[in-house]
């Protein structure tokens, strides 16, 4: 089969994005047995792709897939394999390559004052001595709130000195209060609603109630208790929860057009289980692992889904296509599930407008890993459903046995049982693990009869006696006209019954003979002779029959050609009699 287009592969933050645009390389249309392409991932550059190999599926629609997690920096090469309906693996496509990229925090004080918001930052924001002599507005400090003599010429124009405090509002009710530790606000029961100190620290009571609070870095709770914290760029935006060693992180990013969400068990152990859900432009992804370290080799699931499909997989080790695992997948024309076993054997369900299908494939090597056997059932164009049982392929000539259940349809009143095979072997039975001792027969009840065109009996019959007969002496074949050649082909047994039946007499003398037989030419030549032919000597023989046996090749095509051979003097016909040669193989 044809190559499919090289994939293209796009960074994700510890992955790989892999899509394919559904087209193959000599820009032909897809096969209709095309049944989807498989992933390899490797770090080798110019790989062979093979189980190892194998991560992900993107079917005859084309996709995508994201393949994750893989480590940071690494390059990756990846390339496409076609595989059709009958499990045919195909050219693989040229190769791309992608190295996964990494998730970065936000550096402290990477946003500046410039990017702070007009009227964003209210008075209960202002750290102790942050407001200077030059910032106070005209006629904004009431006289009751100046220390006598605490306010000279030189220093209005310099700095504001505090002796004490200035307060705004009710002395012991609802007021704001500034002195040489910082702010304070009271509400109107003398209760302390927030305080920023003369160390920067600002604790608030109350709710904080804004329009817009920005900044680079915003951090809730100490550790070691539980922490949160919040950074953001110009391009990413990351937020991060902890509890003990329990961490949750959330990152949005413009620059991989994606958004992520990453919980852990413990971020202190590499083997901790990990979830993480990924969202970009055109799909969503997860995945779910019991632990975060690949090479634990422990369960996991991922799952996708975009615009053209949706798929979910188990895997029984993370990655591992060699290990039992599990796939469920839909798209806009079907819906599939697989169970694959070590060794590639494997189970899969498949549904469309056409079909249900169950398709088998046993464990086997490599190049037979996709050769499935199949049951499903049909609902024809014509009107009749059907289950049918297929085994896998048997050999590179795409051999396979079938058995067909047909029920009755508005063009056949009759149900049908169809098997497709070279060979039908009915034995005993089985006894345990073993084949059971006696006999075992084949019966037929009444009103059921065998019909096999392929092997029927095959006769021809004399026409008329040729009008005058070539040298005696030797053998000679009847005319076309007189005696008609006849086809049959032999069964699995190569044997052939051969009944002769005549009636002639060559009455010339007391040994004079006439002999009929028949020449086989085909899969291979017998000759026709005296031991091996219908004899008459001196008299006339009324209708009698010759039988004979012959071990040919099996299977074989054959033509038969009337012959005879006289001894001498004249032939007698008695023509009211029969005068045929029957061709019957046998099993």
């Amino acid at each position: 089969m044809t190559a499919p287009t090289a994939p293209t592969v796009t960074p994700m933050p510890s992955g790989l994005r892999v899509s394919w645009d559904g087209a193959l390389a000599d820009d032909s249309a897809l096969p209709s047995d095309f049944d989807h392409v498989n992933v390899h991932v490797s770090t080798e550059d110019g790989f062979t792709p093979s189980e190892a190999t194998f991560v992900a599926t993107i079917p005859r629609s084309a996709g995508a897939v994201p393949i994750a997690p893989l480590t940071v920096g690494t390059t990756y090469y990846v390339r496409l394999v076609p595989v059709t309906t009958g499990g045919i693996v195909g050219d693989p496509s040229a190769q791309a390559s992608g190295v996964p990229a990494a998730v970065t925090d936000i550096a402290p004080g990477s946003i500046t004052e410039t990017e702070i918001a007009d009227d964003a930052i209210s008075t209960p924001k202002l750290r102790a001595e942050a407001v200077t002599a030059l910032k106070i507005a005209a006629e904004a400090i009431e006289a009751g709130h100046i220390k006598a003599a605490a306010v000279t010429a030189s220093k209005l124009e310099a700095e504001l000195v505090l002796g004490t405090r200035i307060i705004a509002g009710t002395p012991s009710g609802a007021r704001v209060e500034l002195d040489s530790t910082g702010i304070k606000g009271y509400n109107a029961a003398d209760e302390l609603v927030f305080v920023v100190d003369d160390t920067g620290t600002a604790l608030f009571s109350g709710d904080i109630v804004a329009s817009e609070i920005s900044g680079s870095r915003m951090v809730v709770g100490t550790a070691p208790g539980p922490t949160g914290v919040i950074e953001g760029d110009a391009n990413v935006v990351t937020q991060r929860v902890r509890v003990g060693n329990m961490t949750a992180q959330l990152v949005a990013s413009s620059a991989s057009n994606q958004s992520a969400f990453t919980a852990t068990s413990d971020a202190t152990s590499p083997s901790s289980p990990l979830a993480g859900f990924a969202a970009t432009a055109g799909s969503v992804s997860f995945a779910i692992d019991s632990s975060a370290s690949t090479a634990d080799g422990l369960p996991s699931i991922t799952g996708l889904a975009n615009s053209t499909l949706s798929q979910l997989a188990v895997w029984s080790k993370r990655n591992d296509v060699a290990e039992p695992m599990a796939t469920l997948t839909a798209t806009t024309t079907e819906t599939s599930g697989a169970w694959t076993s070590p060794g590639g054997g494997q189970v899969r369900l498949v549904a469309d407008s056409g079909s249900a299908s169950v398709r088998l494939s046993g464990p086997s090597a490599a190049t037979n890993s996709f050769k499935w056997g199949r049951v499903y059932g049909i609902d024809g164009a014509s009107g009749t459903r059907a289950l049918s049982l297929r085994s896998p392929n048997a050999d590179a000539d795409n051999l396979r046995s079938t058995i067909v259940l047909e029920g009755a349809s508005p063009s056949r009143t009759s149900s049908r049982a169809i098997i497709y095979a070279r060979e039908l072997v009915l034995t005993n039975e089985i006894d345990g693990d073993a084949l059971a001792s006696g006999t075992a027969q084949v019966r037929l009840v009444s009103g059921v009869y065998l019909n096999a065109p392929a092997h029927a009996p095959v006769r021809t019959d004399m026409v008329s006696w040729p009008a005058s007969l070539a040298a005696a002496g030797s053998w000679h074949a009847f005319p076309s006209g007189n005696y008609p050649a006849v086809n049959f082909t032999t069964g699995p047994s190569g044997r052939v019954r051969i009944t002769i039946t005549a009636a002639l007499g060559n009455n010339t003398g007391t040994t004079t003979t006439i002999h009929i037989g028949a020449a086989l030419s085909g899969a291979s030549s017998v000759s026709a002779a005296v031991g091996r032919a219908w004899t008459a000597r001196g008299v006339l023989m009324q209708s009698c029959s010759r039988v004979l046996y012959l071990d040919l090749v099996p299977n074989g095509t054959y033509t038969l050609t009337p012959s005879y051979n006289y001894s001498s003097g004249t032939v007698n016909v008695y023509t009211t009699f029969e005068h045929s040669i029957v061709a019957e193989p046998l099993p």
